[in-house]
């Protein structure tokens, strides 16, 4: 079951279909979605981006699109759609932790901003705050809660175990705040952090992606589906 935003969701389902997962075995419905937040700002002023999920990118201010600006960003992946939209985008960690370490050798010069949603996990601004790095924030997005339809909460509270790939703590959080008894069922966490919340929640197998990147995602969750499917 993902209950990633549609597109996220609708992408990686078709990953795991090209890795053997019958597409009647998936189910697509999204907890929460994206929505852009007006936030006006002098891009001029910044030395440099940080992008830590590629939902900021959905939402990138016009006036960034194709100058080159440096951009650091968490993920393989992101980097790499940063690029595309014209952005000198450099790939230095795969979790916002670890960019938060590796910022201060790799950019010297500030202020940099992070495009973020309104939940994050990591609050660069307060994390840089005493640092000679100085880091600003721009929420440019939303993630908003979105109810689960009827004929999936009949489906987890069925007999049948089922198979959550869980991509982030907001994710997590609105899955654990549910009516629902997750011993049943077995939740797939990007990382460790994430893994502790859907214990938090109580599913009754938790397990985390070596790296935190969709590849290894699905890497864990074929073989589970193979051997629930018989």
């Amino acid at each position: 079951m993902l209950t990633r935003p549609q597109a996220q969701a609708h992408q990686f389902a078709d990953e795991l279909i090209e890795q053997g997962v019958q597409p009647d075995h998936i189910t697509i419905d999204p907890i929460m979605k994206i929505a852009p937040v007006e936030a006006p700002c002098d891009v001029a002023a910044y030395r440099g981006l940080i992008i830590t999920s590629a939902n900021a990118l959905q939402y990138l201010p016009i006036a960034l699109r194709g100058s080159q600006v440096p951009c650091y960003c968490v993920g393989d992946a992101t980097s790499q759609a940063a690029r595309a939209l014209g952005l000198n985008a450099y790939h230095l960690a795969d979790t916002a932790r670890a960019l938060c370490d590796a910022l201060p050798t790799a950019c010297q010069d500030g202020p940099l901003l992070h495009l973020r949603g309104t939940h994050t996990t990591l609050d660069m601004a307060e994390h840089f705050r005493s640092a000679p790095l100085s880091v600003e924030n721009l929420v440019i997005y939303e993630q908003i809660a979105v109810p689960l339809r009827a004929e999936t909460l009949k489906n987890l509270r069925g007999s049948s175990p089922v198979v959550l790939p869980v991509f982030s703590a907001r994710s997590a959080k609105l899955l654990g705040r549910l009516p629902l008894d997750w011993r049943p069922h077995q939740a797939v966490a990007l990382s460790p952090a994430i893994a502790a919340l859907c214990q938090e929640a109580g599913f009754g197998q938790v397990a985390t992606a070596a790296r935190p990147n969709r590849k290894a995602m699905a890497a864990v969750i074929t073989p589970l589906m193979d051997v629930k499917n018989g």
